[in-house]
C-alpha cells in the first residue's frame, strides 16, 4: 500500500473505516430492533397471562374456547398438558414447552423463547397457578420480530455495499481535485532549471495548506534566484575587477627589459600581484559566506580583537589611534569572522582617514555594539546604503584611493548578518569623518531591536 498514490491511499482508508462503521451500525441497529421486539413482546404476554379465567379458574371449568385467539396451555409441574386452546392446538396438542419444564414449581414468572414443532419460534411466558402446582403457560409468535431482523438484515446487506461504493467514489473525486493544484505545481518545479530560476509555481486561490505550500515554494524560488543571481553577479563583477590587475602585471612583465629602474618597476609589480593576492581573498571569503552553514557559535572577547587590531595600526601607520573607549564585550560567534569584521573596519577607516581613527567597544542590554570613526571625507548620506555592496566605490573623495577592490564593506556586512547583527554607517559628530556601527548581540541571533 505504501507504493499506492496518495489518492488512493487515501480512499482505501476512508472506504474502509465507512465499512467498519456501516457494518458496527447495522449489528448494533439489528440487536436493538430485535431486543425491541422482544421486550414490546415480553408486555403482551404478561398482559396476557392476567387473564382471570386463566389464571384462577379450575381446569374443568374452562371453556375450550378460552384464551381469546391466544395460545394458551396450562401444564402441572411435570409438563403434562391439562388444558390448551384453540389456537394451541386444543385438546392432545403438543406442549409448548418440552418436558421436563427449564424451572422450579412456585419459583416465580419465567420468559423463553422456544422452537415448537408446529407452531414455530414462540416466545412464552411461564406464570403459576393453583397455588404452584400448575403453570399457565401463554405464547406469541416471534414470527414478527423474526421478519423484521431479517428484512433490516437484507436491508443492511445491500445498502452497506453501496454506501461503502459511493462514499470511496467521492472520496477519490475530492482528492483527485484537491490534489490538482499539486500536480500543477509538481509540474511546473520540473520544468525550472537553473537557466529559468524566474519561472514561479501557480499558487490557487483555495487559502489551504497547498496554497501556503505554492507560496513557501515560490519564496524558496525567490531565494533561489536571488542567490544565483548574485553568484553571477560576483562572477561578472570579478572578472571586471581582476581583468585590471592582471593587465597590469602582464604590462609589468613585458616591460622589465627595458625599464630604468629594474629594481622600482619590480616593486610596482609585486604591489599589483598583492592587489591581486587581496582580491582573490576577498572574493573566497564572500563565496564561503555565501554557502557557509549555520554558526556553531562559541564565546568571543570581541574587545581583545579591537585592542589587538588598534595596536597593530599604531605599529604601521603614523595615525593617532583612540581605543580608550574599548571596555570588556564577550559576544557567540566565529572568532575568525569577527576578526574579519574588526580588522575590514579599520583598514576602511585607517585608508581614508586623515590622521586618526577611533575605536569604542560597550555593552548594552543585550547587545555589544562596536564603534569605529576616522576623520577622512565621510560617507555622502545617498551612498551610505550602497556602501555595503560589492564591489562598491564612491566617485568622491573617499575613494581618492582605488587600492581597495569594494569588497572588504561587504564581508562586514555579510558576517554581521550570519552572528544576527547589524551594521550601519553615518557621520561622526566629533571627528566628522564616516563611523561605523556594529551591533552584535550578546546572547547568540537576537530577538528585540539593536540598540541606537
Amino acid at each position: 500500500m505504501r507504493h499506492w498514490s496518495i489518492r488512493a491511499r487515501v480512499t482505501a482508508v476512508a472506504t474502509a473505516a465507512l465499512a467498519v462503521v456501516l457494518i458496527v451500525v447495522a449489528v448494533v441497529l439489528v440487536h436493538f430492533l430485535r431486543v425491541g421486539l422482544t421486550n414490546r413482546l415480553d408486555r403482551q404476554l404478561r398482559n396476557d397471562a392476567t387473564a382471570a379465567t386463566l389464571r384462577d379458574a379450575p381446569v374443568e371449568r374452562i371453556p375450550a374456547t378460552a384464551g381469546g385467539g391466544r395460545i394458551v396451555q396450562i401444564v402441572d409441574t411435570e409438563g403434562t398438558v391439562l388444558w390448551s386452546s384453540v389456537a394451541a392446538g386444543g385438546p392432545g396438542a403438543e406442549p409448548l414447552i418440552e418436558p421436563p419444564l427449564p424451572f422450579e414449581a412456585g419459583s416465580g414468572t419465567h420468559l423463553l423463547s422456544v422452537d415448537h414443532a408446529a407452531l414455530g419460534e414462540l416466545r412464552v411466558i411461564a406464570v403459576p397457578r393453583a397455588g404452584g402446582s400448575e403453570w399457565l403457560l401463554v405464547a406469541r409468535s416471534e414470527e414478527l420480530g423474526n421478519t423484521a431482523g431479517r428484512a433490516v438484515l437484507r436491508a443492511v446487506v445491500v445498502l452497506v455495499p453501496l454506501l461503502t461504493l459511493g462514499l470511496g467514489f467521492l472520496v477519490w473525486f475530492g482528492v483527485g481535485r484537491a490534489l490538482r493544484p499539486v500536480e500543477s505545481i509538481r509540474a511546473s518545479v520540473g520544468d525550472i532549471t537553473e537557466h529559468h530560476l524566474s519561472t514561479r509555481v501557480p499558487v490557487p486561490d483555495t487559502g489551504d495548506e497547498v496554497a501556503r505550500l505554492a507560496v513557501t515554494m515560490n519564496e524558496m524560488l525567490d531565494r533561489l534566484d536571488a542567490a544565483s543571481g548574485r553568484e553571477r553577479q560576483l562572477v561578472a563583477d570579478a572578472s571586471h575587477e581582476l581583468r585590471s590587475p592582471l593587465a597590469s602585471v602582464r604590462a609589468l612583465l613585458e616591460t622589465r627589459a627595458t625599464a630604468a629602474d629594474p629594481a622600482a618597476h619590480d616593486a610596482e609589480a609585486m604591489a599589483a600581484v598583492m592587489r591581486l593576492q587581496a582580491l582573490v581573498e576577498q572574493m573566497l571569503v564572500l563565496a564561503s559566506q555565501d554557502s557557509a552553514p549555520p554558526l556553531a557559535p562559541r564565546p568571543v572577547d570581541l574587545d581583545d580583537l579591537v585592542i589587538e587590531r588598534a595596536s597593530s595600526l599604531r605599529a604601521t601607520t603614523s595615525l593617532t589611534v583612540d581605543s580608550a573607549s574599548v571596555s570588556g564585550a564577550q559576544v557567540p560567534g566565529s572568532e575568525e569572522a569577527l576578526r574579519r569584521v574588526v580588522d575590514n573596519l579599520a583598514a576602511n577607516a585607517a585608508r581614508h582617514a586623515r590622521t586618526t581613527v577611533r575605536f569604542q567597544l560597550r555593552e548594552v542590554p543585550g547587545w555589544a555594539q562596536l564603534v569605529v570613526s576616522d576623520d577622512g571625507p565621510g560617507v555622502p548620506e545617498a551612498d551610505r546604503a550602497r556602501v555595503f555592496e560589492r564591489f562598491s566605490r564612491l566617485d568622491d573623495a573617499r575613494d581618492r584611493d582605488r587600492a581597495g577592490a569594494g569588497l572588504g564593506l561587504s564581508i562586514v556586512a555579510g558576517a554581521v548578518e550570519q552572528h544576527g547583527g547589524t551594521v550601519t554607517v553615518d557621520a561622526d559628530p566629533d571627528l566628522g569623518g564616516a563611523r561605523f556601527v556594529v551591533n552584535l548581540p550578546t546572547a547568540g541571533p537576537a530577538g528585540g531591536a539593536s540598540p541606537a
